[in-house]
């Protein structure tokens, strides 16, 4: 499994906590997935390693079981995942509301738990913020108005689609 993307789409701030890791660069990638240490080396720039539990979203915490966060400014995309981390690229970040960032976050983190099929990183997010209190009914339109004018590709189907999957995914009465 590579890297997944929480979305390709063409407003509050991002703080990260300082570095964490000493980078280790001599372990051989194994069937194309880096370590967070051979992702930042390979990138370069001042993309960095957050240990888990220290991103922070509009000041709110992250969490993604101990997986950590590299931080890429370089990346084309708001967020992805490769098995064992997540990257997430604060400049893009910027440009969207809190609901839709945590979104972003815990998509990516579906993929860690959920693995790369992209509708059931979708659900895992949206439930996720449902049962942890932290999106509401506003909240998921708002991503829903983030989301739908994404057209479909060989990853993702259109957003319109993944918006409808979504609300399906939060009205589930079986979320706790």
């Amino acid at each position: 499994m590579g890297v997944t993307s929480a979305l390709s789409v063409a407003l509050p701030t991002v703080a990260h906590a300082p570095a964490a890791y000493a980078q280790d660069t001599t372990t051989p990638i194994r069937d194309g997935i880096p370590t967070p240490e051979q992702y930042i080396s390979t990138v370069g720039g001042d993309s960095h390693l957050v240990a888990p539990g220290e991103f922070k979203l509009d000041g709110r915490t992250q969490y993604c079981g101990q997986r950590p966060t590299v931080i890429d400014n370089k990346l084309d995309d708001y967020g992805a995942a490769y098995p064992g981390f997540l990257i997430m690229n604060p400049k893009l970040l910027d440009r969207v509301s809190t609901p839709v960032k945590q979104w972003i976050y815990a998509h990516e983190c579906g993929h860690q738990f959920r693995g790369p099929d992209e509708e059931t990183a979708d659900c895992f997010a949206v439930q996720r913020g449902r049962r942890q209190g932290w999106l509401k009914p506003d909240g998921l339109e708002e991503i829903c108005t983030f989301i739908t004018p994404a057209k479909g590709d060989s990853m993702h189907f259109s957003g319109s689609y993944r918006c409808e999957y979504m609300r399906k995914c939060y009205e589930d009465p079986n979320i706790r």
